[in-house]
């Protein structure tokens, strides 16, 4: 499982920082590459789901899991439909809103592998411990 947890801690990120950088390039440039926008969108989802799954499976970070499945099912809805909602003068505060999700996404990725690849157990020598004294 610490290998998925190392995968994850590089291609949510990396997918995050590629759909930010397309994003704020349609924002104020007019530079749309939407599809690939919504791809890299597509990679973030599906690694907050993996490691939403994985941190559901490891002791001590299955609330993070709930809270990315939870975020599993807001990315998608709220990616595809924010071009709908407040059109006009105050569409901006949607734009802002679509961001601080993608950012929040990128976040729980990182947070939940660090503490997975942090909080590998330790191999112990037989059943017990050994405590030095």
């Amino acid at each position: 499982m610490s290998i998925l947890f190392h995968i994850l801690k590089w291609v949510g990120p990396l997918s995050g920082v590629g759909a930010i950088t397309l994003g704020l390039l349609h924002w104020f440039f007019h530079i749309s590459f939407l599809e690939l926008h919504m791809l890299f969108g597509f990679l973030v989802t599906l690694s907050l789901l993996l490691s939403g799954i994985l941190a559901l499976l490891t002791r001590g970070i299955r609330v993070l899991g709930a809270i990315a499945l939870v975020f599993v099912l807001i990315v998608p809805v709220f990616g595809l439909t924010q071009m709908l909602i407040f059109i006009g003068d105050f569409h901006w505060l949607i734009q802002i809103a679509h961001l601080l999700v993608g950012v929040a996404a990128v976040q729980i990725i990182e947070k939940i592998c660090k503490h997975a690849l942090q909080n590998k157990q330790k191999p112990v020598i037989g059943k017990k411990a050994v405590s030095v004294s």
